[in-house]
């Protein structure tokens, strides 16, 4: 057994690949020094047909570790006694067997022999619904069985190793379910950012990366979102103070919806900030406050024109236009992006009141709106 410094750097090795599972091999290389030994691994098995579904390990021959993972964990003699045991109990060989037996079973005599393993000390962590997990070093065939020194190094180490687990486990379950929400959000075709008290971002989605990187009014700087105007920036700022406010439950404030200028002159961004419940700090999404959507009635929602198509027989042409209408542009301008004449978009939407049995505008464009689709088609 090493000494106090060397057992302090291991803990802490340990607790850096709880973080970052690449650091697990450094890791059980302190863990091989501290307890006596030429290996160690950590194996993560599912539980309830106990295939290996993670395998880390320092000190173990590549080519043998292949062959562990394809022909000989199944075989161990040693996985039917630790998935026994309690967690933080240890087990060592001859406990399982003794020498006579070990000589004749193919995990001693054909997978640890030829690189000359023989023996270990092993641990179960804490079971999950999921999974089981072992943590063992192993040990020469001239180094012998495991000495009282080493069994207490490992009873030492094994606490920490099962902290670091556990954190690993919550940092992967919280990365699964931050990453499924920006999936989410990314198939909006509104603009979405998840944002901090202070104003940093958090997140963007792909539909507000597009907006920012248009740089038309709104774009990122320095982590936050950056507005066109000076007066359109103190309407943020005052409606993440106002937003921050209902988060403490001071106030019931508004004003958290707001118009963004464009530097182009066309039709404004329409800006709503709102607060996220203080539970999200839990959910991996780093600590946001607030939830910020952006409108773009420029953009040209695919999965809106198709369903235009759909419910009311438009053509391509003719769902163009109404979309149009729905997102406020005017004919004229509409005429000009598409550089098709006014009497052509005249023409579609007199087709389009036939079709969706308007005979007013007003009546046309609320009808319209009530098909807005929030989503992209990818």
């Amino acid at each position: 057994m090493r000494g106090a410094d060397d057992l302090l750097t291991t803990i802490e090795a340990i607790y850096s690949a709880g973080l970052d599972a690449e650091l697990w091999p450094q890791a059980l290389a302190g863990v091989m020094r501290c307890v006596g030994g030429i290996g160690a691994t950590l194996e993560f098995f599912d539980r309830q047909v106990l295939n290996l579904t993670e395998f880390y390990s320092f000190g173990i021959p590549p080519a043998n570790e292949l062959a562990y993972l394809a022909d000989y964990s199944a075989l161990s003699p040693r996985l039917p006694y630790l998935l026994k045991l309690k967690p933080g109990e240890l087990l060592w060989d001859y406990i399982v067997l003794d020498e006579q037996q070990m000589n004749h079973d193919p995990f001693y005599s054909e997978f640890l022999a030829p690189v000359g393993f023989r023996y270990f000390i092993g641990a179960t962590l804490q079971p999950t619904e999921q999974e089981r997990t072992l943590f063992s070093v192993q040990r020469a065939t001239k180094q012998g069985h495991a000495e009282k020194s080493h069994i207490t190094a490992m009873r030492r180490l094994l606490p920490h190793v099962q902290q670091a687990v556990d954190v690993a486990r919550r940092l992967k379950a919280a990365g699964g379910a931050r990453h499924s929400l920006e999936s989410g959000l990314d198939w909006l075709a509104d603009g979405v950012a998840l944002v901090r008290a202070d104003g940093h971002l958090v997140y963007a989605n792909e539909a507000l990366q597009a907006i920012a990187r248009a740089d038309d009014g709104i774009r990122i700087r320095k982590g936050a979102l950056e507005f066109a105007t000076v007066e359109t920036q103190g309407r943020y700022g005052g409606a993440l103070t106002a937003v921050h406010a209902i988060r403490a439950n001071a106030s019931h404030a508004s004003a958290t919806d707001f118009a963004a200028p464009r530097r182009s002159g066309n039709p404004p961004f329409v800006v709503s900030v709102r607060p996220l419940p203080s539970r999200r700090h839990d959910s991996g999404m780093a600590a946001a406050d607030v939830i910020v959507f952006i409108r773009d009635p420029l953009s040209r929602n695919a999965a809106a024109i198709r369903i235009l198509r759909e419910v009311f027989g438009l053509t391509e042409a003719e769902a163009g236009v109404a979309q149009a209408l729905q997102t406020g542009i005017p004919i004229g301008d509409y005429a000009r992006s598409r550089a098709v004449s006014l009497n052509t978009v005249y023409t579609h939407l007199r087709r389009i009141k036939e079709k969706t049995g308007c005979n007013r505008m007003t009546e046309l464009i609320r009808k319209l709106n009530d098909l807005q689709v929030p989503l992209r088609l990818e």
